[in-house]
């Protein structure tokens, strides 16, 4: 897989808006314009790359490079001099991971993964595009990712495709085009691409770039959704709720809306806080939904602020004060479980 796309590219396209549903619900939806190609898109969250990858991006590690280290790099930088494409794929993602124990830089990562690009090795490809599209160890240009992203999409890579609907989807390289977007889209789906499984959803719940058809959203959120895909997993619980596309089931809804949360999906968090707030699939409780939006809270999450300050307007000061433990014990643990998973 070249540089590692689980960790380079482990992405999502959120584009949505939220509108309020009962007792501080929200609920996504896409905003279309009078021409599809002119659809406004307010992303809820759209990150080039969150795995690895980014997570380090901007925090360079500190080299601490062992002799295994220095042994292990002195062979791939060999095989990447002599013009193996894998290899010289490989280095780039060292200099953009710090991996061996080299010092981050990107400039250097986008010199070798460039080299392993033009001798057409698709993981190389949209690394490179990533990199183009982000700016990070050159000079951002979207036009130039694009046209690294369709060389590997070209060559059947799922992570590629994706991306590329992702540029149709948001005008970004190329002029906004839905139809095109779903088709790329559909491309990574039939692969089983979590990421594209559930845009490929939102294009149908949504009618963009295809007929409106909910019971193929939920299809498709369904399948990413069992690939524990958080926004996946948030939408098909919404989609529960609503009845759009399924069968009306509270008990369902929370049941997805709970995994998403607890892979801390700000707009799940809300969610199922509207549920313990209004009773929908859980016995009815305050202190629970006042948890869960503080979480949601934390993350920025739209009109989330506004919920809390009505129900503290509610709640005994006990009760406040419970949330607020339960809030830092999820969050503590998180972090327990983040550095020792």
């Amino acid at each position: 897989m070249g540089l590692l796309l689980a960790s380079w590219l482990a992405t999502a396209c959120r584009a949505a808006t939220i509108i309020s549903y009962g007792d501080g619900l929200g609920l996504r939806e896409f905003t279309v314009g009078k021409k599809e190609q002119e659809t406004v898109m307010n992303l809820r969250r759209f990150v080039f790359g969150v795995g690895l990858g980014l997570v380090l991006a901007g925090q360079p590690l500190q080299a601490q490079q062992s002799e295994a280290d220095r042994r292990a790099l002195a062979q791939l930088r060999a095989k990447a001099e002599s013009g193996d494409a894998q290899s010289q794929s490989e280095l780039g993602w060292a200099f953009y991971s710090g991996k061996f124990g080299v010092e981050t830089n990107y400039a250097e990562a986008v010199k070798w993964v460039r080299k392993a690009a033009e001798q057409n090795l698709a993981s190389a490809q949209v690394n490179l595009g990533f990199c183009f599209g982000t700016g990070q160890g050159v000079k951002k240009d979207e036009a130039e990712a694009v046209k690294w992203y369709r060389k590997a999409a070209e060559q059947n890579l799922a992570a590629a495709q994706y991306y590329l609907g992702v540029c149709y989807a948001f005008g970004q390289g190329v002029v906004t085009n839905c139809v095109e977007a779903v088709k790329w889209f559909r491309k990574a789906a039939e692969q089983n691409y979590a990421n594209a499984q559930c845009s490929l959803g939102f294009c149908y719940a949504n009618g963009l770039g295809v007929e409106k058809n909910a019971v193929e959203a939920v299809k498709w959120f369904r399948k990413a959704a069992e690939q524990n895909y958080a926004e996946a997993q948030c939408d098909l619980g919404l989609s529960y709720i609503t009845g759009e596309g399924v069968a009306q089931d509270y008990v369902e809804a929370v049941n997805w809306l709970r995994k998403a949360a607890e892979q801390n999906d700000a707009q799940a968090q809300h969610n199922l806080g509207a549920c313990y707030a209004n009773a929908l699939g859980v016995t009815q409780d305050y202190v629970k939904a006042y948890k869960w939006w503080l979480l949601a809270d934390a993350q920025g999450h739209k009109n989330t602020r506004e919920t809390i300050t009505g129900q503290e307007s509610q709640l005994k000061p006990e009760q406040i004060a419970e949330g607020k433990r339960r809030a830092q014990a999820w969050l503590e643990q998180r972090k327990a479980t983040s550095l020792n998973p």
